[in-house]
């Protein structure tokens, strides 16, 4: 039995050719998943759009405010606009696979010129690993690459299950994007390089350390992953030797500031060290050895895992190891808490959260192989890119930018272990809704300011489907805000608890229409550039005042759920938001939260703290009114 499970390993690690589209060879393997043929995206009902504009506008304006709000509303369908452009979406609709995703990732992504850490690209810290200093670093790196691929290999020859929710099928293209996929970056907008592209996936990673970057194979003469006794070997005898030093001047500290910045500088090292760039750009993933970090009494061990999966920690820390533009990069650590850094554009949190998970079980049940079946394809060499004075100045410009956005991150880690998903289920009450509630209520009594906020809906029912908003508040939301926070000794408990059920189902009946294709923001947003895409004046309701207060979030939120406690951060949307991502679970919920240091009106370690007691008190709520009376907890 043990040697099949071994043959089994070995042939499911051997390399895949897409442009030949043939099985893995010799290998006895399930079935191939058909996935769903999914039903194409259209925009909603413009009417249903702009009612549902003004319910959320309600709550955020004055009277006269939203009375100006309303008279705008009306002179957009009046005039014409409104539907002319609408009808000009359907078109655009009708000709297109996905008439959002193209649009999507050019505005959310490839066109903005901010910098990608922090804002852009989460971090997702994997649990505690049984390892310390540099020979267990160098062994579970080893483990890693194998785990990585073997998860590679699932994705495009379509072994991965169809993801689902209940028995509705998701796109699962985003996938097929995770691996050999780089942002190049480029002048006005940057370009995405996907990996499924090319004739074949690449046979080597690239590994930094102290800012040295080493092209590294990964695959034997046989196409075949290699065992982990050949990959520490590599490792020990290549990359630990010649990255005892720190480099003064990397040139990867660049991917970390804006993208003009470093898209000079790419296209001057492209022109002086092409080689060097493509095997950057071509490699399936990027795995660092980081150093280790002096202890903060100020952040936890998890908190400081965030912050080096989001930042490195600093150009003074391991900021120097990190390439921005890759996908996927696998940051271990030197004392068993590592992660990942992951750009955004190419996927959603779901494949990434699930990559991790597989990698988890890979690591729970221990089946790595250690010995290849031939020699190497390839040695590892180290990247050496040619600079001048002029590029070291940008260099060092650049990674001060860094230690800058690293200190005025402030990472919280809260795991809340009370109870979970358990109780709002007992409740019968959406876990999610009861969630996104108690962000309202924490951030009400904290700021007395009821918050845009955003929740991330996908959109994965549709083929090539992204993004959605789920958002609050709205008047039902805000209304039991106001009350609980206000006015709750004047409520009795069934009184209060009745306008909680109600803000909760008001929140979860939004969130399924915006996760059926039918919320209003991409609908707006569509809008918007469809005029700008015809030469069209841009509406006057795009300029008011309630479409200013609903896209300036307060809270931005994403629910990303795993078996393992996986923790996925990200930074503020605004200087004054809170950055929140959040796995529910049966019996605990754990929150990654992130706010600006320099915004003085915030403080995620406030925010985390009213955000335990908030959800106690719903607790309690529920207990008084009786709610919970027959359950079993």
């Amino acid at each position: 039995m043990l040697h099949q499970r071994q043959r089994w390993s070995v042939c499911a690690l051997r390399l895949f050719d897409l442009s030949r589209h043939q099985a893995l060879a010799g290998c006895a393997i399930t079935q191939t998943m058909p996935y769903s043929k999914l039903p194409k995206l259209m925009p909603p009902d413009l009417d249903n759009t702009l009612k549902t504009f003004l319910e959320f506008a309600q709550p955020l304006q004055t009277y006269q405010d939203f009375e100006k709000t309303k008279k705008l509303t009306q002179e957009f369908v009046k005039s014409g606009e409104a539907q002319t452009l609408h009808e000009l979406l359907v078109d655009r609709a009708e000709k297109l696979n996905n008439w959002l995703t193209p649009w999507w990732l050019n505005i959310a992504y490839l066109q903005a010129r901010t910098p990608l850490p922090i804002i852009t690209s989460p971090g997702v810290a994997f649990p505690p690993l049984e390892y310390s200093g540099e020979e267990g670093q160098i062994a579970t790196a080893a483990k890693m690459i194998q785990a990585a691929l073997n998860y590679h290999h699932k994705i495009i020859s379509d072994h991965l299950p169809e993801d689902k929710a209940g028995k509705v099928p998701f796109d699962m293209s985003q996938y097929k994007f995770l691996f050999g996929t780089t942002r190049v970056p480029k002048l006005v907008q940057d370009e995405i390089v996907y990996g499924a592209s090319k004739p074949k996936f690449a046979q080597h990673i690239l590994v930094t350390r102290n800012g040295h970057t080493f092209y590294f194979p990964v695959y034997d003469q046989n196409d075949i992953v290699l065992g982990t006794d050949v990959l520490e070997g590599l490792i020990r005898d290549y990359v630990i030797p010649n990255s005892q030093t720190r480099v003064s001047h990397p040139v990867n500290l660049v991917s970390s500031d804006d993208r003009d910045t470093w898209a000079k500088l790419y296209e001057k090292l492209k022109k002086r060290n092409p080689q060097e760039i493509q095997a950057y750009e071509d490699a399936l993933f990027i795995l660092s050895l980081d150093s280790q970090v002096p202890v903060n009494p100020d952040r936890n061990r998890y908190e400081e895992q965030m912050r080096q999966q989001l930042t490195g920690g600093g150009a003074d820390e391991n900021g120097i190891n990190r390439w921005f533009d890759k996908t996927l990069q696998f940051n271990i650590g030197f004392d068993g808490y590592s992660g990942l850094t992951y750009e955004h554009t190419p996927a959603e949190g779901p494949p990434v959260a699930n990559l991790m998970d597989n990698v988890c079980s890979r690591f729970e049940s221990n089946t790595f192989v250690k010995e290849s079946s031939n020699e190497p394809v390839d040695v590892p060499r180290e990247l050496k890119f040619n600079v001048d004075q002029s590029d070291e100045d940008v260099i060092a410009g650049s990674a001060a930018a860094l230690n800058r956005a690293a200190f005025d991150l402030e990472v919280r880690f809260l795991s809340f272990r009370e109870f979970g998903k358990n109780v709002p289920k007992k409740a019968k009450l959406s876990p999610d809704s009861f969630i996104q509630m108690a962000f309202q209520v924490a951030h009400y009594r904290l700021h007395h300011i009821l918050p845009p906020t955003y929740e991330t809906a996908t959109l994965r029912k549709f083929s090539e489907g992204r993004t959605d908003t789920i958002r609050l508040p709205n008047p039902v939301s805000a209304l039991f805000t106001k009350t609980f926070v206000d006015n709750r000794e004047n409520q009795s408990a069934k009184e209060l608890a009745k306008l909680f059920r109600d803000a909760v189902t008001s929140h979860k009946n939004y969130s399924v229409r915006a996760m059926l294709g039918q919320g209003i923001d991409r609908h707006l947003l569509g809008l918007r550039l469809i005029a700008s895409e015809k030469g069209i004046d841009a509406p006057k309701l795009f300029s008011g005042d309630a479409y200013r207060k609903m896209t300036h979030f307060r809270v931005s939120t994403s629910q990303v759920p795993t078996r393992f406690v996986i923790p996925m951060g990200f930074g503020p949307s605004a200087p004054d938001c809170y950055g929140i991502c959040y796995n529910p679970q049966e019996d605990a919920i754990h929150f990654t939260l992130s706010a600006f240091n320099s915004c003085k009106e915030t403080s995620a370690k406030k925010f985390a703290a009213e955000l335990e007691r908030v959800l106690n008190d719903f607790k309690t709520l529920l207990e008084d009114s009786g709610d919970l009376s027959n359950a079993k907890l």
